[in-house]
């Protein structure tokens, strides 16, 4: 703490002395360069990597239109960032002239990542993953975007006793919670109701697994078979397995999450305390065919393509091969979000998680937003698919 002196001559002398002392250290202190790096910078880039160069090491079959992929890191250091169990990636690549980019779940476990290998489970279903599933060579060179999503256990927020709702093939991010709580990684309970037609549409064998944390419950909907529940996951079910408090993971089709949804209201469980696994937005069947004319502005680059109203702004500018941002396809993270120029568009209201700046200053989602007439937008860049 500083004291002013009686005698202000002396308080003089001592701020002369600051600059003599503050001098000299200067000249005594070593000429070693600083850092060009800071372990703080070193870390942070280690995790928010943004886009990974990878390459397809292997394909395992599990059922008929599903698939095990396994990617490599062509990284720098050989390594994928870590991840927490549930969460999903997006892999991006040059199909017939466009470079698609989607989402999807983690397969493997966390330690994995750390090994430089990260494997995803892809279900015959669309243009992009179809061609994952049959087109798809080993050796192909893909860009993989950074782990995203907030389906998974978090102490702070979560239970200790966590239920999992898996339909199909949403059943692969709790995979990867398994595969997480056997090597150590995580530490909670889990009871998985996992709802598919028959036995052999089941994309993971559950019968090795030997952990008392873990607790599967298979409900087939279109054969009886000992050892099964049978049906659909009502409430009667989901009553004859759980007791406690818990939170609640649900992954798979929409219609699923409707249904099941309302079997747990039956049981006091209120529908904003389940967390939902965002499914993608696809083609909009209810809008028509309508072609408009889309202006895109990247940065110095200014490109003039088709548009059409029933599908996405973003799906037009895949198609058209350019270099855009594509993260959630939900509508709900933002990574695409672009100002909008002119133009009418339509996003669905269950689709729009826009905050409310970006609606007040004129942003939004790509991949959550119809055209409705000629637009005019200015998107940011994505460079790291150029290597592509």
């Amino acid at each position: 703490m500083f004291k002013r002196n009686e005698n202000p001559m002396v308080d003089v002398q001592k701020g002369l002395n600051i600059v003599n002392k503050r001098r000299e250290a200067i000249d005594n202190s070593p000429s070693t360069p600083l850092p060009k790096s800071y372990k703080v910078n070193e870390l942070s880039k280690s995790l928010h990597p943004g886009m990974i160069k990878a390459e397809l090491i292997d394909i395992k079959d599990s059922i008929s239109d599903y698939k095990i992929l396994t990617f490599k890191s062509l990284s720098k250091n050989k390594r994928f960032p870590y991840f927490k169990a549930g969460q999903f990636i997006t892999i991006s690549a040059r199909v017939k002239g466009s470079i698609v980019t989607r989402p999807y779940s983690i397969y493997s476990s966390p330690k994995d990542a750390l090994n430089g290998i990260i494997e995803i489970g892809v279900k015959r279903s669309g243009f992009f993953s179809n061609f994952l599933v049959d087109v798809i060579k080993i050796g192909t060179k893909v860009m993989i975007g950074e782990p995203s999503g907030d389906f998974y256990y978090d102490n702070l927020r979560d239970k200790k006793n966590i239920v999992g709702i898996a339909g199909g093939s949403g059943v692969t991010p709790f995979v990867s919670m398994i595969k997480s709580l056997i090597e150590g990684t995580d530490d909670f309970n889990l009871t998985l109701f996992y709802g598919v037609r028959k036995r052999e549409f089941m994309m993971y064998d559950f019968s090795s697994i030997n952990d008392p944390r873990i607790k599967i419950i298979i409900i087939l909907s279109e054969e009886k078979v000992d050892g099964y529940e049978y049906g659909f996951i009502t409430k009667d079910i989901l009553n004859k397995y759980l007791k406690g408090d818990y939170s609640v993971f649900m992954c798979g089709p929409d219609p699923m999450y409707e249904f099941v949804s309302k079997e747990f209201a039956k049981l006091g469980v209120d529908y904003h305390k389940i967390r939902f696994e965002h499914n993608t937005i696809g083609d909009d069947p209810t809008l028509k065919h309508i072609e408009h004319k889309l202006t895109v502005h990247l940065r110095d680059e200014v490109h003039v393509i088709p548009s059409y109203e029933n599908e996405t702004i973003l799906t037009a500018m895949e198609k058209g091969g350019l270099y855009t941002p594509s993260r959630c396809r939900s509508g709900f993270c933002g990574f695409c979000h672009s100002r909008l120029i002119s133009g009418d568009y339509y996003t669905p209201s269950k689709y729009d998680h826009r905050r409310g700046a970006d609606k007040k200053f004129g942003y939004i989602h790509p991949c959550a937003t119809y055209p409705k007439s000629d637009m005019e937008i200015d998107v940011p860049p994505l460079d790291e698919l150029k290597e592509l």
